[in-house]
Order: structure tokens, then sequence, then C-alpha cells
């Protein structure tokens, strides 16, 4: 298979591909992508293309209050923002967005800005299954908070070996060595 007959098929499965989200064009510069408004701030060198952006768009990109798209080999790629206000641990925040086109975006690329006039943050469940396991009856909190802030936990260790129960029960039925290894095979008795 040669590079145009991948292409084509990938260009055949982008064609059969349904968007992620009810996205309409409002205006020259508005759109509603699920019943909510966005805006489109910067269009820089044209970038913005409605029907690639309909393609791309993924509905995780809500919770962001500017999306940005910018174009690289051929591919357009969309990285969220939060507003600098925002109460969000990590950003990005929109204030470092001229660092983000010139350490991310191609030297030249066309890029866009679109302004998400009524982001939605996304409400995360809780991937913590300790914190409920451990709010049970038995267990109080405080001793569990108490464990955990050690960096050790300080145990007394015996040089002597526990005898095995089960190896007492067993006979050696056979024992064969190899080149290399020593087996033992055993047997319960019975």
């Amino acid at each position: 298979m040669d590079r145009k007959q991948l292409e084509e098929l990938v260009d055949q499965k982008n064609e059969m591909q349904k968007p992620l989200a009810r996205i309409t064009r409002v205006s020259e510069s508005e759109l509603l992508i699920n019943d909510h408004k966005y805006e489109l701030v910067d269009d820089h060198e044209k970038g913005f293309d409605f029907d690639a952006f309909v393609a791309r768009y993924n509905p995780a990109l809500s919770q962001f209050d500017y999306i940005i798209g910018d174009w690289g080999y051929g591919q357009l790629r969309l990285r969220g923002f939060f507003n600098d206000d925002r109460d969000v641990h990590g950003g990005p925040f929109i204030s470092d967005l001229n660092d983000y086109i010139l350490e991310f975006v191609n030297l030249g690329a066309p890029y866009f800005v679109i302004h998400n006039l009524e982001a939605r943050p996304i409400i995360r469940k809780s991937r913590n299954l300790r914190s409920r396991r451990h709010t049970s009856k038995n267990h109080s909190r405080n001793t569990h908070h108490s464990r955990r802030n050690h960096s050790f936990t300080e145990q007394k260790v015996s040089n002597q070996k526990r005898s095995a129960p089960k190896r007492q029960k067993m006979v050696v039925k056979a024992e064969e060595k190899s080149h290399n290894h020593h087996f033992i095979i055993r047997e319960s008795k019975k």
C-alpha cells in the first residue's frame, strides 16, 4: 500500500466519522456548540476552518474558557486554556497564550482563538478508592491519617525462619538434577 492509498483511506474514515458535538455557525464570528455561545476572537492567517473544527472538536473542551486551534502538517490541533481568574490548579491559563504560540505552534502557521462565553467546568468523579474503603465504622479516620503521615513503620524482625506446617505433611517423591537446576517434587502424605 503506497502513501496515496493510505491518505485516501484516512480521508474516507474521516468522512464517515460523526461529530461529537452539535456545532452551528451563527455569524462570521459566533458559534453555538451544544447550545452554548462561543466567539471567534482571533483568526490569524485565516486559520479557522469550520468543517475541520467540527470534525476535530471534543466535548471535553467545553470546560475551558478559550480554545486555541493551530495547524501543523495539515492537521488541526485544539488546546484549551482557562481565564486567569479561574480557580483551577495548574492551568493552562490564557496569559500563557503567547508562550504557547512561540513554543508549540509552527512558525508562521495559521491559528485561531475561540472564547467560550459560557464555560462550565466538568465535575470529575473521585477515582481514589482508598478514601471510600476506609470510611466504614471499623476504621477511624484519625488512626488512618496518623499511619499515613509516617515515612516508615517500625517493626521487629527475627532471623529465625518459621517452620512451614504444610511442608511437614509432605514427602519427597523424586529429586532430579538437571544441568543448571535442582528440582524437588513433593507429594502430600496420605
